[in-house]
C-alpha cells in the first residue's frame, strides 16, 4: 500500500513539473521572433554597402581625376619634364638677329648750250645709287648651358602641381564620405537630407570644373535612390 502511494506522490511531482516547463517553453517560443528582427538590420546594411559599391565603380576613380585635372591645366608631368629639358639645352641655340635695309635714290644733271639756249639742256647725265642690304647675326651664350634661370620658373610648375593635386583629392574623398553617407547612414529628416544632397552636389561641380568638365558626366547624381 505504501509503495503504491509513493508512485502515485511521484507521478503527481513529475505532472507538476512538466506543467510548470510546457507552458514556460510555450511561452518563450514567441519571444524568440522579435530575434529574427536584428538579423533583418544587417542584411539591410549590405544591400546598401553593395549598391554603394556599384555606384562608386561607375564614377572616375581618384587616379582618373588626377590625371584629368593635370591636363586640363597643361601640367602633366611628361609637358613639365620637357619644358625642364628645353630650357637646359637652350643655350646651344643662338639668338638670331636679322634685318633688312633698302635705299633708292636717283640723280639727274643737266648742261645748258650757251649758243642755243631756247633748248633745254645740252647734255642731260642721270645716275641711280639703289641700295639693298640684309644681314642675320647669330649670338651664342653658353652661360645658359650651365644655369638657365628659365628652370627656375619651370620649376615653381611642380609646386602649382603638387597643390592643384592636393585639393582635388582633398575634395574628391571628402565628395565620397558624404556619398557612403547618404547610402549607409541616410539622414532620417528631410531637410538634413536635402542639405546634404545639396553638398554633395557642390563637391561633384567643383570638381567637374578641376577636370574640365571630365568628371560630373559620369558622377551619382541620386537615379538609384529615389
Amino acid at each position: 500500500m505504501r509503495s503504491t502511494m509513493g508512485i502515485l506522490i511521484n507521478l503527481a511531482v513529475a505532472v507538476a513539473v512538466l506543467a510548470a516547463i510546457v507552458p514556460g517553453s510555450a511561452r518563450a517560443a514567441p519571444a524568440d521572433k522579435p530575434s529574427d528582427r536584428p538579423a533583418d538590420k544587417p542584411a539591410s546594411k549590405r544591400a546598401q554597402f553593395a549598391q554603394l559599391q556599384q555606384v562608386m565603380k561607375k564614377e572616375p576613380n581618384i587616379r582618373e581625376v588626377q590625371r584629368a585635372t593635370l591636363a586640363y591645366y597643361q601640367l602633366e608631368p611628361e609637358r613639365i619634364r620637357a619644358m625642364s629639358t628645353a630650357a637646359r639645352i637652350k643655350g646651344l641655340f643662338p639668338e638670331i638677329d636679322a634685318g633688312v635695309d633698302s635705299l633708292l635714290g636717283h640723280n639727274f644733271s643737266s648742261t645748258q648750250d650757251a649758243l642755243f639756249p631756247t633748248f633745254d639742256f645740252k647734255e642731260r647725265q642721270a645716275a641711280s645709287n639703289d641700295q639693298f642690304i640684309w644681314r642675320v647675326r647669330g649670338v651664342w651664350d653658353l652661360s645658359r648651358l650651365v644655369f638657365n634661370p628659365e628652370q627656375l620658373d619651370v620649376k615653381t610648375l611642380n609646386s602649382l602641381q603638387e597643390t592643384l593635386i592636393r585639393e582635388v583629392t582633398v575634395m574628391y574623398f571628402s565628395r565620397r564620405r558624404v556619398l557612403a553617407n547618404l547610402f549607409l547612414s541616410p539622414p532620417e529628416d528631410d531637410e538634413d537630407r536635402f542639405f546634404e544632397e545639396l553638398r554633395l552636389e557642390e563637391m561633384t561641380a567643383t570638381i567637374d570644373a578641376f577636370t574640365g568638365g571630365k568628371f560630373a558626366e559620369r558622377a551619382w547624381s541620386g537615379e538609384m535612390m529615389k
